[in-house]
This record gives C-alpha cells, structure tokens and sequence, in this order.
C-alpha cells in the first residue's frame, strides 16, 4: 500500500532517513529498517572534516614529516583512512540492509565529489546525494552566476556519476524554478528541498562564534511544500521533501504537492525510531479513508497544474488579517 519510487528505487515506504547521526553506524541503520523506513541516506562524508582532521593531525606529528615526500605520504593515506571508513560502513550497510543505500557526498572541489562518487559507486551504492549550497557572500557576484554554476556543476556531476543522483540544495536561488528546471535537463534524477545548514550564532557572554541547534521544527516544512506543489508537475525529476517533517500529517501533505517520498531525521532524534511507523501508519489509515489503494493514486494531487487553485502556491501575502 505504502510501496513508492524515488530516483528510480522500489520503496516500501515514502519515508526515508536522511544523512545524520542516525545513520552513521550500523546498528542505526538497521533499526531505521526495522521501524519501517523505505530507504536511508548514509551520513554524509564531508570533504573539509576530513581536510581539517588530516591537517591537526599532521600538525601533531610535524617533527616525523621533514621531509616533504613523508608528508605527502602521510596526508594522502590520512585522507583514504576517513574515505575507506565511509565505504566499510556503505559496504556493511548493503550486506546487511534490504532497503536501499544512498551515499551521501558534501565535497569543496569538484574533482573530490567526482571521486568520492566513483568510489562509492563501486562498493555498491544504490544511488548518490550530492549537497550542494554555495554562500553567496560575494558582493561582486551577480545572482545569476551563482545559478550558472549551480547548473555547470549539476551537468559535470550527471556526466561522471553512474548510478541514480539526487542534489540536496537550499531555496535561496535567484531563480529557484530555474535551477529545478535546469538539473532536470541535465538529466539529475532527483532534488531534495530543503537543506537544512549550519547556522551560526553567538554567545554573548563569551564574545564567542556557536551553533544554532541543528534540529528542525515541525512549522518548517512550508518552503518546502511551496515549491514541490509549485514544480513537481513541470519535472521529470523527483522531488523529495525534507526539512521540519515531524509526522504522517506533513507526509501527506507533501505526496499530495508532488513528492514520491521525504527524508527525515529530527522527527527520530526526538521521538525515537518507532515514530517512522507511526508515519506508515498515518499515510496508510489516512488512504483507506480518503479510498486510496496506493500512494501514485494521490500523489501530486494538489499540484499547481492539477488544480484549479494552483496559483495558492504562489502566494506570498495574507489576504485576511491573522487574529
């Protein structure tokens, strides 16, 4: 009843765990699929961590590296270690799981995300997520080419990347139908709107740099909402939810703008694996009251081209004073 496809991958479910601290071991990754999750997304693999531990760790043994071939040694075989323990855990992942595997890639250059990418692919990966969200901090940098290169590194990453890809990026485009339109004519097989990113803060007590807390609240999902019901009927893409995702209600929701599937990850943190089933369980009583047998029976439903109200997604301003 439940059974969905994302990025071309049979799913028993349309939930999905995101990249997170949930999945970042095995034990985790089990429980995901023992509580009724339809696919995880493996904790991703951060290039400029790894950069940022190799580089305290060669600071730590600079008086072993005079010379510069030992250093380079040492650095190349410090960057595998980390690379080499995201494919044992992909590779464990597989053997153990029956639900699909996405990796997860957040890389600075793009030949890292093009050899992360093979690597995983080669340990059997069923499909890769690329995070993708330049900061536009650049004053002299027009809009559109932050979208330009946005596109160019969509179209690089199709070309070398075999298995389904998905790019998980963040709303603040100058043109967001544009880009959405644009990866779907590179041929990406999927967007996950939205991501969620650090964010920094301040203790004013300390006069120190610190980090907003990392979860998600259940009104976050709007931006989300907005823009599958706006552009999952002019796609070919998939079009996954994520961001402030907290039970089946909002699962619903967002099937019913378009998207074949969300990932979550807050929901669980807070609520403890049993809250995925309780999503099935949701979506599921929630079809048999509406008289649904399966989910691509109202998906996309209530998407700006399938009804006659669709101009509501693109509404910005109350028309009615909020008492």
């Amino acid at each position: 009843m439940l059974n969905t496809e994302y990025l071309g991958l049979k799913l028993k479910s349309p939930v999905i765990v995101s990249s997170g601290p949930l999945t970042q071991n095995a034990v985790s990754l089990k429980k995901c699929e023992e509580a009724g999750a339809g696919a995880v997304v493996l904790k991703s693999i951060f290039e400029e961590q790894i950069e940022s531990d190799v580089s305290a760790e060669m600071e730590k043994n600079a008086e072993f590296l005079q010379h510069s071939s030992a250093e380079g040694f040492f650095e190349e075989s410090s960057k595998n270690y980390y690379i080499d323990r995201y494919m044992k855990l992909l590779t464990a992942a597989k053997k153990e799981l029956s639900i699909p595997v996405i990796a997860s890639i957040s890389a600075m250059r793009m030949d890292s995300w093009i050899e992360y990418a093979k690597r995983f692919e080669a340990c059997g990966a069923d499909a890769i997520e690329l995070n993708y969200y330049p900061i536009a901090s650049d004053a002299s940098v027009p809009g559109s080419e932050v979208d330009e290169k946005a596109i160019e590194f969509a179209e690089i990453a199709r070309k070398n990347i075999s298995v389904p890809l998905s790019i998980k990026i963040g709303y603040k485009y100058s043109s967001l139908a544009n880009i959405i339109r644009s990866f779907d004519k590179a041929g990406i097989d999927g967007a996950v709107l939205f991501n969620r990113f650090f964010r920094p803060d301040i203790d004013t007590e300390t006069l120190e740099f610190t980090a907003s807390s990392p979860s998600s609240s259940p009104d976050e999902y709007g931006e989300a909402l907005r823009w599958i019901g706006l552009m999952s009927g002019e796609v070919k893409m998939d079009l996954c939810g994520n961001t402030g995702i907290h039970d089946g209600n909002t699962v619903v929701k967002m099937i019913l703008a378009g998207a074949p599937a969300v990932e979550i990850c807050t929901a669980i943190v807070k609520k403890g694996f049993s809250v995925i089933g309780e999503m099935n369980s949701f979506i599921e009583d929630w079809m048999k009251r509406h008289g649904y047998s399966s989910i691509n029976e109202f998906k996309g439903l209530l998407a700006q081209e399938k009804t006659g109200e669709g101009y509501k997604w693109e509404r910005t301003q109350f028309l009615k004073t909020i008492n």
